[in-house]
């Protein structure tokens, strides 16, 4: 993994290894997640069609 997890992240989108993206944004607690990394984690829910639970990560920026 690359030295910035954010870059790492945006590498894997390049890649369409959103599963990836899922996994490793799942592994950090959900109050610490910033509004960057829910929209990633959001987006690559969307691109595996998991348009409820992309939905619901969204709405926790509100």
């Amino acid at each position: 993994m690359e030295k910035d997890p954010f870059v790492q992240l945006i590498i894997w989108h390049q890649e369409d290894e959103h599963e990836k993206i899922v996994d490793r944004i799942m592994e950090i607690p959900q109050s610490e997640r910033d509004y960057n990394t829910v929209s990633l984690l959001a987006r690559a829910m969307n691109n595996l069609e998991r348009y409820d639970e992309a939905l619901q990560q969204l709405l926790t920026t509100s």
